[in-house]
């Protein structure tokens, strides 16, 4: 009687890692934690990070400060403008000035643009320019800015009673 094999593919692979495999594992195994090197570099690029950061915020409250005055100032150039053209005192020539108790500087100057005749001849009919210079202190020096508007003056007519 003649015997057969049969060839059977085992159920199963041997394992056959190289002793170096083996050893590189077990050392990645041990060294699963953080080093004090990378705990160092991390606290270093936050630390960069940070300082960018409140860096321009800084910036952006000086901007915010700086518009702010420079809105105040606006709105307080329109209203000693308007109250300089309302004025039946105000004459060609004349130089006015104060300050705020905000710390605003104002300077007004008129001058005559042209001139007819009015009512008489000691009461002309005038066109004013009213230049008005704002200015306020900031941390690198002063800064100003001008408004200028025309103003027509008319003589007083003498009432007759």
């Amino acid at each position: 009687m003649v015997e057969t094999r049969r060839m059977t593919k085992p159920l199963m692979k041997p394992l056959t890692k190289s002793i170096a495999t083996e050893q590189r594992e077990s050392r990645r195994r041990e060294e699963a934690g953080v080093t004090l090197l990378e705990i160092l570099i991390a606290v270093s690029i936050l630390g960069i990070c940070f300082s960018a950061l409140f860096s321009s915020f800084s910036t952006a409250l000086r901007t915010t400060d700086r518009v702010d005055r420079y809105s105040q100032a606006i709105e307080f150039a329109h209203g000693k403008l308007n109250e300089l053209l309302v004025d039946p005192t105000l004459g060609a020539g004349e130089q006015r000035a104060g300050a705020t108790a905000a710390g605003l500087r104002w300077r007004a100057v008129t001058e005559v643009v042209d001139q007819r005749p009015g009512a008489g001849p000691d009461k002309p009919i005038q066109l004013l320019r009213i230049v008005l210079e704002v200015s306020w202190p900031t941390s690198t020096g002063t800064q100003s800015f001008v408004l200028q508007t025309l103003k027509l003056r008319l003589p007083q007519l003498e009432s007759n009673p």
